[in-house]
């Protein structure tokens, strides 16, 4: 039987609870712009995305509910799959074929007013596997979900104090045996944060938008959110 949003939500409450004290133990995470959340309503967090830890990141210091989207490959990992139905994740696939039953997905949680999480480097930040680099191209369908459903959107960025890379854990043929697309069989490394600063921007008002074409919209909304999360990531801000 499909979980109900109430009992996704109460599931994810759980989980955070018995996770996160174990975390912050092992991250040392630093927040600013708390100020900037939105406390209701639907709502689009956008993140940048340099390691397998950014949602479990977010969602211990993010107060509401996240309905995240990760590549469907990603149900193919062991118990992946119960965990995407018991959190409310929603698998999309990556070459750009969304499925109906995905975009109904998405749609429920605007409905429900919940948050929707989503990560507009895709998997290609961590595919190059240069953690020094700038963000990574931006994915424009997040700014579609914005445009057509009337949503705003909440740029985020994760900014590591102290990290260490180590080898991925998986091998390669294990990869590919779970079904995984070739460049993620080939990502050598991993980023495993130690310390860290979390920044919540101001929100993008979709309204801004509405007047342009959906082509020339989702190109503005995600050139700005990309322009956004990228100043964000100034060390000078946090300066400030």
């Amino acid at each position: 039987m499909e979980n109900t949003v109430d009992q996704v939500k109460k599931n994810v409450e759980n989980i955070k609870k018995f996770v996160t004290p174990f975390f912050n133990l092992a991250v040392n995470t630093t927040v600013y712009g708390y100020h900037n959340i939105v406390p209701t309503g639907k709502l689009i967090l956008t993140c940048n995305h340099r390691s397998d830890m950014d949602p479990f990141v977010i969602g211990s210091v993010f107060p509401r509910f996240i309905s995240w989207i990760a590549a469907e490959y990603t149900t193919r990992i062991p118990l992946f799959k119960d965990l995407v139905e018991k959190t409310g994740t929603i698998p999309m696939a990556i070459d750009g074929n969304i499925s109906m039953a995905s975009i109904k997905k998405v749609q429920q949680v605007f409905k429900n007013g919940d948050v929707l999480g989503i990560f507009p480097e895709g998997h290609d930040y961590m595919v190059q596997n240069d953690f020094s680099a700038p963000l990574a191209n931006f994915h424009s369908g997040f700014a579609a979900f914005s445009l057509r459903n009337k949503v705003d959107i909440l740029p985020t960025v994760i900014i590591p104090d102290e990290e260490t890379v180590t080898d991925y854990p998986i091998p390669p043929l294990v990869r590919a045996f779970m079904g995984m697309p070739k460049e993620v069989c080939d990502i050598k490394r991993r980023v495993v944060y130690k310390k860290i600063n979390v920044v919540f921007g101001e929100v993008i008002k979709y309204e801004n938008y509405a007047h342009l074409t959906l082509d020339k919209g989702m190109v503005e909304v995600s050139n700005e959110t990309k322009r956004r999360m990228g100043e964000l990531q100034k060390v000078d801000y946090l300066k400030k």
